[in-house]
């Protein structure tokens, strides 16, 4: 996940292991009793030990026995609140209490086809699979720590782990510091398309919103504010984009900020929508101009093959013109410096002319008075 100047102390917490009982199975460092036994299991093609222990000591951490629980997103945020030195939001009991109610009649709404409506962006609770209690220190699960890790090994474990626990794909770092990030980002940062793949294959969510702190433009990150109706931050709408990591919160514009092409086709071809926009109104395209993407050939390429341009997304204090409407008007440059050129090839003609003509009316005058001149000698 990189390195960030403001460290969160959650952040700093985390290299005591000791202090999570989350890390005995699957630690920081690589290693763990699920990883010794899921190298073990590699060796021999026996999995009978891993599927045990992970089938004994999973359960401990997860909702319904891995069923998950659906929770209203005013108790996510203000579990992210709690990690902010400033800016913490109060809300009054009627206000959660209200929030609550809005959740559950949002848990139960459905579709023409009776369909849950679990996916839609403005919706008032996620699904959780991990319990947020039993969370590493920076609101991690045990899948988010083999991603982190990221070796074969741990690749192989995250897909043990699906296997018996399918709803751990879509749970989200809790904490201020990396909330929303999912497993489908953190695949994506280490440039795993083979991962990527398998990941939307079992149903991750690629529309998922990653704006944790860490993940938000440097000048940006003393101004976020909560907001109990919905996961995404309100930010203060000057900023420069100058940050670490700031890559646009949705796993499409992650893939194409890090010029990962398979990523991008693999994402679209799922149906990763490239017109959403993150908290400062930006789409995958403002992220390719930003991180001055332009000249990406293979990723514009993808993008420009697939992607449908909504109009009236341009951020005002982006003020630019999407990349067919420079294509298109550096086209019209041409036509205008053409235009003008001819035009002052005709004006140089003419002028020339004129001067030629006014070079001959002079010899014709001084011929007519050479002659006068002659006759009156």
């Amino acid at each position: 996940m990189g390195n960030t100047t403001v460290v969160a102390s959650g952040v700093k917490n985390q290299a005591d292991n000791a202090s999570k009982t989350l890390y005995q199975l699957v630690d920081l460092k690589g290693g763990g009793e699920l990883v010794e036994l899921m190298k073990r299991a590699r060796w021999t093609k026996n999995y009978t030990e891993l599927d045990a222990k992970i089938l004994t000591e999973v359960p401990k951490f997860v909702y319904n026995g891995g069923q998950g629980k659906r929770m209203p997103i005013v108790d996510l945020v203000m579990a992210r609140n709690k990690d902010r030195q400033k800016s913490k939001i109060k809300f009054g009991k009627d206000k959660q209490s209200k929030a609550k109610e809005l959740a559950k009649i949002d848990m139960n709404l459905t579709d023409a086809e009776g369909n849950y409506l679990h996916n839609r962006p403005e919706r008032k609770f996620r699904e959780v699979c991990w319990d947020i209690t039993q969370t590493g220190t920076v609101g991690e699960s045990i899948l988010h720590l083999c991603l982190l890790n990221a070796s074969a090994v741990h690749a192989d474990l995250a897909k043990r782990l699906l296997f018996h626990f399918p709803k751990l794909i879509n749970d989200i770092y809790i904490s201020e510091e990396y909330y929303g990030e999912n497993v489908l980002h953190m695949a994506i940062v280490n440039e795993d398309p083979a991962m990527v793949k398998f990941l939307l294959d079992k149903g991750a969510d690629y529309h998922c919103r990653c704006c944790g702190k860490f993940f938000c433009p440097d000048d940006q990150k003393e101004s976020r504010m909560d907001n109990q109706d919905h996961e995404w931050v309100d930010l203060c709408e000057k900023t420069n984009y100058e940050g670490y990591v700031y890559f646009g919160e949705y796993p499409l514009s992650f893939a194409a900020c890090l010029g990962q092409e398979e990523c991008v086709r693999l994402l679209r071809a799922k149906g990763a929508n490239p017109n959403l926009q993150d908290a400062n109104g930006n789409t995958v395209l403002h992220m390719l101009v930003i991180h001055d993407r332009k000249t990406f050939s293979p990723v514009f390429n993808v993008l420009s093959l697939l992607i449908s341009i909504q109009s009236g997304l341009n951020p005002a204090i982006f003020n630019y013109k999407s990349f067919k409407e420079k294509e298109i008007e550096g086209e019209r440059d041409q036509e205008q410096n053409k235009d003008q050129k001819q035009k002052r090839d005709q004006e140089q003609k003419r002028d020339q002319e004129q001067k030629r003509d006014q070079e001959q009316k002079r010899d014709q005058e001084l011929k007519r008075d050479q002659e006068l001149k002659r006759i009156k000698s």
